[in-house]
């Protein structure tokens, strides 16, 4: 059997074996609150605050970024890497954590500004989000708007109110939010091993590809 293969339905078995409550080292439940991390190798989420490993800055719902638990590490060791985002990427995060915090404070908002919310977003938590560097200018902004009207119906809905243009997510499931592991594997940023998952070139190189 192909070794991808049989690593990914071996993936697809443990998935069904540990349920959300199983993720984790202490076992708890998933929590959108707070920075979650999925593992390339096992796929189980871990806690910001259970992870040993010095993650910098971050927000929930990235998608830019490779990690392996200290269970699925070679060292034994978590290692973590986040890479360039795209503008569509940190739309997403940006529109994901304004669905969450309002679902928290009960207002249960799935459209968001653009110039208000969504914008104001990204660049407060802009050195979260991505590791390219803060944009002098604010030429950005109209590439944001490009983008979002680009994936209309594709990743994003939109309404046109009187106080400006609202954009929210098509999938408002925010638990589908993570990293696309099988596209570094076919890009060479992850490798599969008889080890399992591991680093592959590094991620500099990838968001050059």
């Amino acid at each position: 059997m192909d070794l991808s293969v049989k690593l990914h339905a071996d993936d697809e078995k443990k998935e069904k074996k540990q349920p959300e409550a199983g993720n984790c080292y202490c076992g708890k439940d998933r929590n959108l609150n707070i920075v979650e991390l999925l593992c390339a190798n096992c796929i189980r989420w871990f806690h910001e605050s259970c992870i040993g490993y010095q993650l910098g800055k971050l927000v929930p719902f990235l998608a830019n970024y490779v990690f392996l638990c200290k269970n699925c590490s070679q060292t034994g060791l978590e290692t973590f890497r986040k890479s360039q985002a795209q503008i569509t990427q940190m739309c997403v995060t940006a529109i994901a954590n304004l669905q969450q915090a309002s679902a928290k404070e009960g207002t249960n908002k799935l459209l968001f500004n653009k110039e208000k919310e969504i914008i104001p977003y990204i660049e407060y938590h802009w050195e979260a989000i991505t590791t390219t560097s803060r944009r002098v200018t604010q030429s950005w902004h109209s590439t944001v708007t490009k983008t979002l009207i680009k994936d209309i119906h594709v990743l994003f809905v939109f309404e046109d109110k009187g106080d400006g243009q609202m954009y929210g997510l098509m999938n408002t499931e925010l638990t589908h939010i993570k990293p696309n592991y099988e596209a570094m594997i076919k890009g060479g940023t992850l490798k599969v091993t008889e080890m399992g998952i591991q680093h592959g070139k590094s991620l500099i190189e990838f968001d050059r590809l």
